[in-house]
């Protein structure tokens, strides 16, 4: 398996792996047209990350992307890490931590100096990692949607 940067090719298979996220861990908004909008920026990752001077990293194993993970820049000091996903058969082999090192690498090189990041409660070994990371909590948010309650937590990290 190797972390290579994205290319124009990977968008069919990212959309794939953002299907099977929502379906694994959001399966109550399968059928909700709200869910395209909140994930919007996924379906165009040259539009939405590219040409706005982020960057998205693909994990491939052969020929097939097996996750990926990218970062958009808030402004000429902040960036924020965005729509990390892992292919379930490919978790826990330390590929999240691999993306999040090549995005604070980037961020270092363009002289970013603080990272932003969430990630709902559910996700634990996400928690686990960026706080093994040095990213501190700094925010937590419950809400609401479709009759399912959601904790978000908002992490940051100083380079």
């Amino acid at each position: 398996m190797k972390i290579r940067g994205y290319r124009s090719s990977d968008q069919t298979s990212i959309n794939k792996l953002q299907a099977e996220f929502m379906e694994e861990f959001f399966p109550e908004f399968a059928n909700d047209p709200e869910q395209y909008e909140w994930n919007v920026d996924i379906y165009d990752i040259d539009e939405n990350y590219i040409k706005r001077g982020g960057k998205v990293w693909v994990v491939e194993d052969g020929d097939c992307v097996t996750g990926f993970g990218g970062v958009c820049l808030i402004d000429s000091n902040t960036a924020k890490i965005k729509r990390v996903r892992i292919g379930s058969l490919h978790r826990g082999n330390g590929l999240g931590k691999a993306i999040i090192t090549r995005i604070e690498n980037f961020c270092r090189d363009n002289q970013i100096k603080k990272i932003l990041v969430d990630t709902d409660d559910r996700f634990e070994a996400a928690k686990s990692m960026y706080t093994d990371m040095g990213y501190e909590m700094y925010r937590s948010e419950t809400e609401i949607q479709n009759g399912v309650e959601y904790t978000d937590n908002y992490y940051m990290k100083y380079l």
